[in-house]
Parts: structure tokens; sequence; C-alpha cells
């Protein structure tokens, strides 16, 4: 139902952090919206079309957008669609009537996170957003470790003639299709160079998987790394991909390969 107080369940939204932008040409879901999301600690900021929508997006950088599909000028679909051409990831929530569930999908292969069909429970908008807003700090926490990640590695260097020469030896690899072979004491930055290698390389847009050979038992070793398929062995309950196939274009680093069995 629309309408109506979030329920004091236990295991329903205490608090949300963020700001959210309601997009929404009815005042009155508009209002309930408001109300019921700023009550429990979010920010709230609207829109009554999908211009001003996109103008607020732009302005406010909202964490997450509940984005109806029926809107004047610009309908929820048209502006998802000008959102991702403008290189904007913001999640977005679509609301739709039952009717036009069929359109929501389609929004959701075009990007939305997810959609809720009116009429809608509070409860589960909160939930909604609750998770949606999970989902930014996480995506927020993941950009700035590969941030911090990419400044590591770029760390790789020195003045001395044999750090030069390995840089350069690096380079060169990196330049290459050919497998490389990385020797030295624990310690000594095997991995921090592996991952240099990667980024210098044409692959760095692709995944940089590191195995651990140590941790790799002898009767799964064909399985971490190449995979199965359901039921190819008594426990094979699912379909699993090897790391290698999740490296796919990209580099794989085998950390202590001399660990592996013959």
């Amino acid at each position: 139902m629309l309408g109506g107080k979030i329920s004091e369940s236990e295991d329903l939204v205490k608090t949300l952090s963020g700001t959210i932008l309601v997009a929404d040409d009815d005042g009155d879901i508009r209002d309930i919206l408001k109300d019921t999301l700023d009550s429990l600690g979010a920010r709230i900021i609207t829109a009554v079309d999908g211009q001003e929508c996109l103008d607020r997006v732009g302005a406010d950088a909202p964490d997450v957008l509940l984005l109806d599909i029926e809107m004047p000028i610009k309908n929820g679909l048209q502006v998802l669609q000008e959102l991702r051409r403008r290189g904007s990831e913001t999640t977005v929530i679509m609301i739709t009537a039952y009717g036009t569930i069929e359109r929501a999908v389609q929004a959701m292969k075009q990007g939305a996170y997810d959609f809720i069909t009116k009429p809608f429970d509070l409860d589960h908008i909160a939930l909604a957003v609750e998770k949606a807003l999970e989902r930014e700090k996480l995506k927020r926490g993941l950009e700035h470790f590969a941030e911090e990640a990419g400044a590591r590695y770029r760390l790789v260097g020195g003045d001395s003639p044999k750090m030069r020469e390995a840089i350069e030896t690096a380079k060169k690899a990196a330049a290459s299709r050919s497998t490389v072979l990385l020797l030295g004491e624990s310690g000594t930055g095997k991995e921090v160079f592996a991952r240099a290698i990667h980024e210098w390389s044409e692959r760095r847009a692709e995944p940089f998987v590191a195995i651990n050979c140590v941790g790799l038992a002898k009767d799964l070793l064909e399985s971490e790394l190449f995979g199965h398929e359901k039921g190819a062995f008594t426990g094979a309950h699912q379909l699993k991909k090897g790391k290698l196939e999740f490296a796919h274009g990209g580099t794989v680093f085998l950390d202590e390969v001399g660990e592996i069995s013959a």
C-alpha cells in the first residue's frame, strides 16, 4: 500500500545516510517518500519531471535516485539513458506501475539497480534504498582501494643501477605477450613487480588475478584453476568458474609457482 508510517519492526531500517533524489510527477508520492526517507535520516531532494531530474543529478550528485518511469518532458527510461550517456553511475531504482513491468525490466538491462511496483509498501522502499546506499558505499570503497593500490604499485622505482635495470626489463616484458618468471627472496616485491607489469601492459583494463599456489590443494588444483561443471565430481553441486577464466584477457600471477605439484 502507499502511505502510512514505516513499521517499527526490529528487522527494518533504522537510519539512512546519504542523499536521495525522488523524481516523480505525482506530488502525493513525492511528499510521502520525502517524509518517510527524511524521517530515517536521509537528505531528500525532489524533481517533478525528467529534465529537472537530470538537472538535480548534475547539481547535487545524489547517492540514490528513485525514478518514476512515467514522467513529463523526459520519461524515466530516457532519463536513465541520458545519465549513462553522460557517464553518471548514480544508483537508480525505478518506480513503475504494474502495467509497465516490462519497461522496468528494460531499465534493468540499461543499468538500473532495482525496480519497485506501485502501489508500494513504504517498508519495501526503505529497505531497497538501504541496500542501494550500501552498494554505493561498497562501490566507493572499492574505487578508493583501487586508487590506493594503483598508487602503491606506481611506487616501483629506485635510483640504483640494478633497480633501474629491473624496471626497464619489466617494462619490456609488459610490452610483450611472453610468460614472465620473477625470481627473488620472500619480501623483495615480486607481486609488486607483477602488478606493475600488468599496469604497464595493454592488458591493464582487464583483471589481474593473483593465485597463491601454496594454498592450492593438490586434489583441487585443476578445479581451482580451470573450474568445473555441475556434477563433474562428488561435491560439485554447481558450475564453478576457474581462476584462469576470471583472468581471461588479463594477467595471472602464480605466486610461489614452484609449489604446484608436477
